[in-house]
């Protein structure tokens, strides 16, 4: 009998203790449980102090942006594209539209084909270019009492409807349909400089089909690119960064397939402005140019 005791309190002893330990472990659980939300807490407070701080960062940033002076724009004629087209709101074919110091050409056995309009801001609803909320707080204003026109704003929009059929000679699945090609400059040297350039303009993608999309700004400055995932979009203000000047200002089409696209207000000069939109002319009037016939800048 004596040993059946022993191991009875064996037994009794073992339970006691693995009762002990369950309560111990349930003890660290809970205070790990504790410390895991005194750490999340803490984690939650710094993270709001670090967004605030990135807040207050972009602020600066952003108010910085605001404050530089308008460069002059390295493009000419981009407010009337008066060397785009012979007449308003009649579509012309490309290749022929364009007039110095404007060029337009299909690229290394690249074959197709394309119209642009130059429209006039009354013809925008007519194109189905609509301003959205966006395009007439920033970029373009309310129309006066009679709907006539746009208060404060005198610029004209082209519309180019572009078709590539072939690829390039070297490249079969790309072609490359330069449009609103303009100057090459010659700095200190292609993507050379300590300095930011900078590119914008407003896009409306109406329609786009296959692989094509469109580069309005490449080479020269900052690169912008449009496509398909930008049908139905509307007006949108895009713009780049880069640094230095790279080659030749050559927007283009590439890929194959057909894409409708409008745009107005090209900007390529030096500085970073980044979302704010900004228009200047060739010559350092912000706003007011318009005379294209000297081509002051290239």
């Amino acid at each position: 009998m004596s040993l059946e005791q022993d191991i009875t309190r064996v037994v009794e002893a073992a339970e006691k203790l693995s009762d002990i330990v369950d309560t111990k472990i349930e003890d660290i659980d809970n205070r790990v449980a504790q410390k895991a939300i005194e750490i999340d807490q803490k984690n939650a407070a710094v993270e709001s102090r670090l967004t605030a701080k990135e807040q207050a960062v972009d602020a600066k940033i952003q108010a910085f942006q605001r404050a530089l002076p308008l460069a002059p724009n390295t493009l000419v004629d981009s407010k009337y594209f008066n060397s785009i087209c012979e007449a308003n709101n009649t579509p012309t074919d490309i290749l022929t539209a364009h007039k110095a110091p404007w060029t337009s050409f299909l690229h290394d056995g690249t074959e197709g084909s394309g119209t642009v309009t130059r429209l006039t801001l009354d013809k925008l609803d007519e194109y189905g270019l609509t301003p959205n909320q966006d395009f007439q707080s920033r970029g373009i204003g309310s129309k006066n009492h009679g709907g006539e026109h746009y208060y404060g704003s005198n610029y004209r929009v082209l519309l180019m409807d572009i078709e590539i059929t072939k690829g390039r000679t070297n490249d079969a699945d790309n072609g490359y349909f330069f449009v609103l090609s303009q100057g090459c400059d010659t700095h200190v040297g292609w993507s050379k400089g300590e300095f930011l350039t900078q590119a914008s303009c407003w896009i409306n993608v109406l329609e786009s089909s296959g692989t094509i999309r469109f580069h309005p700004s490449s080479n020269r400055s900052a690169h912008i690119t449009c496509d398909h995932t930008d049908v139905g979009k509307g007006w949108q203000y895009k713009h780049a960064v880069r640094q230095g000047w790279g080659g030749c200002h050559q927007p283009l089409f590439i890929g194959m397939g057909r894409m409708k696209v409008a745009m107005c207000l090209p900007y390529v000069g030096t500085g970073n402005h980044g979302d704010n939109m900004i228009w200047a002319d060739s010559v350092g009037f912000p706003y007011t140019h318009t005379d294209a016939a000297g081509y002051v800048g290239v």
